[in-house]
């Protein structure tokens, strides 16, 4: 009788951990649809080089799970104008961007997730990426 007691505990445990985390990952993606403006952009190179960039520009977020963004400048003054569109997911804590035509096509770790402002960090090879983000609509 306590083993099937104890094996009653352990499935609702592990079933409301689960919940918590979709419950989380959720309310992430319902906060990130939208429109954000990109408000700073810095790469962090090995050498210790730093590129800064402010008021890049603009990232949408669909509830299908697609986007566009309209970031001219994001790595040694490289300008790439125009629309681009993306697919996107999300975990509790991460975004994953892909697409074939944006530099912001990678895995990103949230840093910071406030309603309004978001601070998210990736690496490509060696070079560290910060986003910071605040919502335009």
């Amino acid at each position: 009788m306590p083993n099937k007691l104890l094996f009653q505990f352990s499935s609702l445990a592990l079933v409301l951990v689960l919940f918590a985390s979709c419950s989380a990952q959720r309310r992430f993606q319902r906060r990130l649809v939208g429109n954000w403006n990109v408000e700073r952009y810095e790469q962090l190179f090995p050498s210790g080089q730093k590129e800064e960039f402010r008021s890049v520009g603009t990232i949408r977020f669909n509830t299908n799970g697609t986007g566009v963004n309209d970031l001219p400048v994001l790595t040694r003054n490289v300008r790439q104008p125009g629309d681009r569109g993306f697919n996107w997911i999300n975990t509790a804590e991460s975004v994953t961007i892909t697409s074939n035509n944006t530099y912001i096509s990678k895995a990103w770790i949230v840093i910071q997730n406030k309603g309004s402002f978001q601070v998210w960090k990736s690496t490509s090879q060696t070079v560290v990426q910060t986003m910071e983000l605040r919502r335009a609509d």
